[in-house]
């Protein structure tokens, strides 16, 4: 596939011709009917009012008779075609307005048919300039990409191409439609009369010459303006980020007055924008205006003459009205011409860059596979200042093992890691894999044999099955024949119209083969077991406890989890440990449960019947008015209110009492004071809020857990009467907005866990999670139900670049990636600094343990002398300082250098800041957010909580 084509045109005319063409013919089919839509109006005011066609007095005519004229070089004969049908003088004109009208409605039909055409031609088009945007995207060098900021590329691929799509229907069908309507009008107006077609003629060229110059400064002037709110864009970015130093030295007012400063330099930009743009409407509506002045006056003295008849006079006007309106849009056509053109060319000129060469397959994958090696000659790479990072390294691997790159941060072993995973291109020397140089294979060749695991691992906002697997997703799936549903038929025809790839994202990419697998069952296994060399599946196991399935979905599973309550009830009992579970039951208070659960008895959906929204709910209000309960809450509230009160006075925020007493944080504490203090002076102005919020307090409350002695038996009583009537209140329009609980059915929006134990895990007993863990554990395997619940954990949405995972757990699926499609070399490039010291050592020796009969290459700093290597090639300030193999390389020392890891992190922060003073940011850049924002902290806390199990 060629390259996007840099003139906009020519972009358009090629991948559009058939479309373009085609609405070209039917607005050339139009023009018959428009021009007789134009005629009729004379017929009706000379021929029907008139009576034009009425000689001698006749009553009757011949109306819409059909004569063919033969030429006289033809004989000059006539043929009668159709006779015509009789028509008095009313009837006549009924008639001839009746064609006039059906004329409008089939110009009209000819109008919505051209304009709907161009509309789904723009789109298809547009479809295609995003889809050949994102492919030259994927054609960039690693250098290239990272050049480029996410945010910058996304807005152009989506928002800034946009108006280039509305503009691409009307690049060649608009001036032709409208300015064959406007030459057909002119045409009819010089046929019927000379002059007033020249004073026509004259003013359209007027509006067609002075409104497109006039208009030039405002497209200057609105270029101007779109610089300056980049700008402004980009400096309130820089005032959000720069905060704490405004904030620290007080600098608050001279940022608000350079701000006005550029608030009053758009102003004037925009004032002059309006004055230039309503100046230019003025005088064009003034020419639109001025040509019936003449008409009136001109026309109706030739008509006065005799030299125009009214007929003639009243179609010429009928015909003015619709000059001017294509002409304005003939001018609009071309401002909007030179604007696409010009976001067109910046467009283009950010994603340009030569398709990259086809490549070469790799011509011994077998042998590869079997027997991997490696040979670097004179590799030198230099960074974007042209500063060595390594120089004229050569080296040769000629049978598997651990390859160790060893040499303190910085010294060259990960650039020539990142280098021979082909995560840098731009080297000097060369770099072979079994005699064929990599810079020469296709990268789906080199893909399949090798695999690459970075320092920061590139997760997508899906499942963590669906991430690993993704290395497979490189096998199109085969499309099947016909018959095909009409769905698929219609997606295939406009993907193929579009230039879009025929397979859809929903078929089965997945190359078992590679994996070594025959079907999904068997990929889950795999993906398992290598989640437990990586010391993630425990991981799994947690997270498919708190991962949600829908019985509707797997009713078989649903029914099967029910029916294990009862199995780990037994499990429990049989081994003692009954007490550290409290079932749910119907007819009890569940003390291990809040106040609210216990209320609700069920898993809340949305945010209706939410834990925080009780209090304000009409149907609860309503229930725990009934027997006194509301007041019975509040007095919990506010006896708790006090007494946190009372507790937390001086106690500095992030203290474990506000861990322990999650219900209320340290932000809350003015507000409850405000009430208390409000209450003690018996102010009931405020009642409904103040107690609003004294109840939601009190749905917090765990007796076991916060151990105030609070609760009582009869408010307990009281709560589990309320819970009954609750249910039964509840309209059917809101039943879907809560699930209670039931003992023999299965809760979709309770977390598996929940739904297993059926009841809540006792506080107060030491380690009772992880006894009722081992407990649930060991009675899912003899079940045979534990795979099920490591599937699910499979499924758990990771978030937006793994944000919901810990950075371990990142990089265990980054790592399960590149093992899953079994490489025959793995590279890993600092790939272990999320793990611990101890555990990133066991967990390298596990991998070298993996790989034996592979080629395992690590550049892990810290991790050099950690396990034994097969081969150990030390660098040393971008230079190869020496090669220990056979028992050099043997003898490992087994220490974690942290210090050598903690430099390591320290220098990867720098290098992006050196990365950015590198690049050239053009003036019109948008102002993006760095990645790593407070945001992403705040993500990474949320992960925490997510997966924390009560």
């Amino acid at each position: 596939m060629a390259k996007i084509d840099k003139s906009f045109f020519r972009y358009v005319w090629r991948n559009s011709r058939r479309e373009q063409i085609t609405i070209l013919a039917v607005v050339l089919a139009s023009l018959p009917l428009y021009f007789w839509s134009l005629d009729l109006p004379k017929s009706i005011v000379n021929d029907a009012i008139q009576g034009r066609a009425f000689k001698n007095g006749t009553a009757t005519i011949k109306a819409f008779k059909v004569v063919l004229n033969l030429p006289d070089f033809l004989g000059g004969k006539s043929y009668e075609l159709f006779g015509g049908l009789d028509m008095e003088r009313a009837t006549y004109l009924f008639a001839l307005s009746m064609v006039f009208f059906v004329l409008v409605l089939i110009n009209g039909g000819f109008k919505w048919l051209i304009n709907l055409q161009k509309g789904v031609m723009g789109e298809r088009m547009l479809r295609r300039l995003r889809f050949d945007l994102v492919r030259q995207l994927t054609w960039f060098a690693p250098e290239e990409i990272r050049g480029m900021k996410p945010a910058e590329a996304a807005s152009m691929i989506n928002n800034e191409v946009e108006p280039i799509g509305v503009f691409i229907g009307d690049a060649f069908v608009q001036p032709a439609f409208l300015g064959t309507q406007a030459l057909t009008a002119l045409v009819y107006i010089l046929v019927q009369s000379v002059w007033l077609g020249i004073a026509a003629g004259g003013i359209v060229a007027i509006q067609g010459v002075i409104i497109p110059i006039l208009r030039r400064e405002q497209i200057r002037l609105g270029k101007r303006r779109q610089i300056a709110s980049r700008q402004l864009a980009g400096r309130i970015g820089e005032i959000v980020e720069s905060s704490p130093a405004i904030r620290a030295h007080a600098t608050d007012p001279y940022e608000r007055s350079e701000i006005g400063s550029r608030l009053a330099s758009l102003f004037f930009i925009r004032l002059d924008l309006y004055n230039r743009k309503f100046a230019v409407k003025f005088l064009n509506n003034l020419l639109a205006q001025l040509t019936p002045f003449f008409f009136y006056t001109v026309g109706g003295y030739l008509a006065l003459k005799g030299q125009l008849d009214v007929g003639q006079l009243v179609a010429v006007i009928a015909a003015y009205r619709d000059l001017p309106p294509p002409v304005k849009e003939l001018i609009d056509w071309d401002q909007q011409r030179n604007d696409v053109t010009v976001k067109y060319e910046q467009i283009i000129e950010q994603f340009d860059v030569d398709e990259p060469h086809e490549g070469e397959e790799l011509a011994a994958a077998e042998e590869v596979q079997r027997s991997p090696k490696i040979s670097v000659d004179g590799l030198s790479v230099n960074d974007l200042h042209g500063t060595p990072l390594v120089e004229n390294v050569s080296f040769s691997i000629d049978q598997p093992g651990h390859i160790t790159l060893a040499g303190p941060p910085g010294s060259g072993g990960e650039v020539v890691a990142r280098a021979i995973a082909h995560q840098i291109t731009r080297w000097k020397g060369t770099i072979c894999l079994n005699g064929q140089n990599i810079s020469r294979l296709r990268s789906g060749s080199l893909a399949r044999v090798l695999a690459y695991a970075g320092p920061e691992p590139v997760l997508f906002p899906s499942t963590i099955r669906d991430n690993v697997v993704y290395s497979l997703r490189r096998k199109p799936p085969e499309l099947p024949g016909p018959p095909l549903p009409k769905e698929e038929v219609k997606r295939r025809h406009e993907a193929e119209r579009s230039g879009n790839p025929l397979e859809a994202p929903g078929d089965d990419w997945l190359d078992f083969a590679a994996a070594g697998v025959k079907n999904g069952v068997e990929l889950d296994h795999l993906i398992l077991h290598f989640f437990a060399l990586l010391g993630f599946e425990e991981d799994i196991y947690r997270l498919g406890l708190l991962g949600r399935i829908r019985a509707a979905d797997d009713e078989k599973l649903g029914h099967q989890f029910v029916a294990m309550r009862e199995a780990i009830r037994k499990r429990l009992a049989e081994e003692g440990k009954s007490r550290l579970v409290e079932p749910f039951d119907p007819k009890r208070f569940n003390s291990n449960a809040t106040i609210g659960e216990n209320l609700l008895f069920g898993e809340p959906v949305g945010e209706v019947f939410a834990e925080d929204n009780l209090p304000s709910n009409p149907y609860v209000s309503k229930v725990i008015e009934a027997d006194g309960l509301a007041t019975r809450l509040a007095e919990i509230g506010l006896r708790l209110a006090e007494m946190m009160l009372e507790m937390f006075a001086g106690v500095q925020a992030g203290n474990a009492l506000y861990e322990r007493f999650s219900f209320l944080a340290s932000s809350d504490l003015p507000g409850f004071q405000e009430i208390v203090n409000r209450s003690r002076s018996r102010r009931r102005s405020e009642t409904t809020a103040d107690r609003d919020k004294l109840i939601s307090l009190a749905l917090a409350y765990v007796e076991p857990r916060h151990r105030l002695g609070l609760l009582d038996e009869p408010t307990r009583e009281a709560i589990v009467r309320a819970r009954s009537r609750l249910r039964e209140m509840i309209p059917k329009s809101l039943a879907s907005s809560v699930e209670f609980y039931d003992p023999e059915l299965y809760c979709n929006a309770a977390p598996v866990r929940d739904n297993l134990l059926f009841g809540r895990v006792a506080y107060g007993i030491a380690n009772a999670q992880e006894q009722v863990s081992a407990v649930m554990k060991s009675a899912l395997a003899d079940g045979g139900f534990l795979n099920a619940v490591y599937r699910i954990g499979l499924d758990y949405q990771i978030g937006a670049h793994g944000r919901l995972l810990f950075p371990r757990q990142r990089a265990a699926v980054d790592l399960a990636r590149c093992l899953v499609k079994h490489p025959a070399i793995l590279v890993l490039d600092d790939a272990l600094r999320a793990f611990p010291g101890m555990e990133a050592k066991a967990m390298l020796g596990r991998l070298a343990e993996e790989f034996k009969g592979r080629l395992l290459i690590t550049a892990l700093p810290g991790l050099d002398d950690a396990v034994p290597s097969d081969l150990k090639i030390r660098f040393d300030k971008g230079r190869l300082v020496g090669i220990d193999r056979g028992e050099e390389a043997l003898a490992p020392s087994g220490e974690v250098n942290l210090s050598a890891r903690d430099a390591a992190e320290e220098q990867r922060a720098r290098e992006p800041a050196r990365d950015e003073a590198t690049r050239e940011t053009p003036q019109d850049s948008l102002p993006t957010t760095q990645q790593d924002s407070p945001a992403s902290a705040q993500e990474d806390e949320g992960a925490v909580q997510t997966q924390v199990a009560e």
